[in-house]
């Protein structure tokens, strides 16, 4: 049996660019974003003097990040349900993930079923192997070894059973449907806090901060994080970071002697 799914869990995009621990505590974790890993420590709080891991139960999800990048907040929601040992859900939120074009997601879901290791959810191995299908679709050399290596070991009828249900997810959760889904849904979402950085506003995202903060911040932090989600997708164009993101929040004001 290849890599067990609750440990490829582990690497799931889970969005914690934009998460916080329940506790005071945090600390960069070793995850990756559709396959690319992020610098997560520039937006994580200060550090307290323990250095303790923040454990998967104690992660949090703002949700304020659903309706921006609900690939990345459902991925964080799944991380914390395993962190708590429900399983169930943490299917369930995989595949609201899977369904933003979250290929982690995906390959996850295709582990879980096909290895059937993990608590609480059943193993179907077509099912499983038409999800590591879905994912294989991204062209990645984890993804595609393996949905090649869960293909050796089916047997000629759930490759059969796995192709009627891989035509059916498919109409859902293929990239040519579901990446346009996300990044339209993303483009639609960010462009009222563009505006607000645009005139030197502030934005208050309920539970990514306890106070308002910079517009012009969190729209950085928002573009660089859609860039990383959507890099490797093809055809489907993010909105870029306006010239007045990617620079200054204000001009200097007329009149003003700065130099």
């Amino acid at each position: 049996m290849f890599k067990p799914s609750l440990l490829a869990l582990s690497t799931l995009a889970a969005g914690l660019l934009f998460t916080a621990a329940a506790s005071a505590q945090s600390s960069a974790p070793g995850i990756t974003i559709n396959g690319a890993k992020p610098d997560a420590a520039q937006y994580q709080p200060a550090q307290d003097n323990s250095n303790s891991p923040v454990s998967d139960k104690d992660i949090y999800c703002p949700t304020a990040l659903e309706p921006i990048l609900p690939a990345d907040y459902y991925a964080c929601e799944a991380r914390s349900a395993s962190g708590h040992e429900n399983y169930r859900k943490m299917a369930d939120m995989l595949e609201e993930s899977a369904y933003w074009a979250n290929k982690d997601a995906q390959y996850v879901l295709g582990l879980m079923y096909f290895n059937g290791d993990t608590p609480d959810v059943p193993q179907n191995r077509p099912l499983g192997l038409a999800w590591l299908a879905l994912a294989a679709e991204r062209k990645k050399p984890q993804y595609q070894l393996a949905y090649a290596t869960a293909r050796s070991k089916a047997t000629p009828q759930e490759i059969r059973q796995a192709r009627t249900v891989y035509l059916k997810l498919r109409q859902k959760y293929a990239d040519h449907i579901a990446a346009p889904r996300a990044i339209q849904h993303f483009n639609h979402a960010i462009q009222s806090i563009d505006d607000a950085a645009r005139s030197g506003g502030i934005v208050y995202l309920h539970g990514f901060s306890p106070f308002p903060q910079s517009a012009f911040a969190i729209a950085n932090k928002l573009h660089d994080q859609a860039d990383t989600d959507f890099s490797d997708v093809h055809g489907t164009v993010v909105v870029g970071k306006p010239e007045w993101v990617q620079a200054k929040p204000l001009d200097t004001p007329q009149g003003s002697d700065a130099k």
